[in-house]
């Protein structure tokens, strides 16, 4: 199993299309995984070797979390926890926002079917 916490920016949260988008800078991507409304991009940080979670895009965010896609645009915080076993990959996804001067949390967990993706414990945190 791997364990990696990383400290990334950019988070990019798309309106048009309700997508939010987080990567870690300086990532070597090797693979993707696509999934109904999640995509996982798979890859190594510089002076590692080890296959980790180095980004990810969740479609249909604003849904999600149940707030208006203009939230969104907003987000003061966010930490992931990625865990991948045999059968499935879970995402626990936090937020934190800024909306009128007040900063609010949402929460989520999405699974989707595992297709390939070795066992694995990873979380981001920006």
């Amino acid at each position: 199993m791997v364990e990696v916490e990383k400290r990334l920016r950019p988070i990019d949260y798309d309106l048009a299309v309700d997508s939010l988008f987080v990567s870690v800078p300086g990532r070597e991507y090797k693979s993707i995984m696509v999934g109904d409304d999640l995509i996982l991009d798979f890859g190594v940080l510089p002076g590692e070797d080890k296959l980790g979670v180095v980004g990810f895009e969740l479609l249909g965010a604003s849904k999600k979390f149940g707030v208006d896609r203009h939230v969104l645009r907003n987000i003061k915080g966010l930490h992931a926890e990625i865990i991948a076993n045999e059968e499935w990959v879970k995402l626990k996804l936090s937020v934190v926002v800024l909306h009128r001067r007040k900063e609010q949390k949402g929460d989520k967990v999405l699974e989707v079917a595992n297709s390939g993706i070795p066992k694995l414990t990873s979380s981001i945190t920006v």
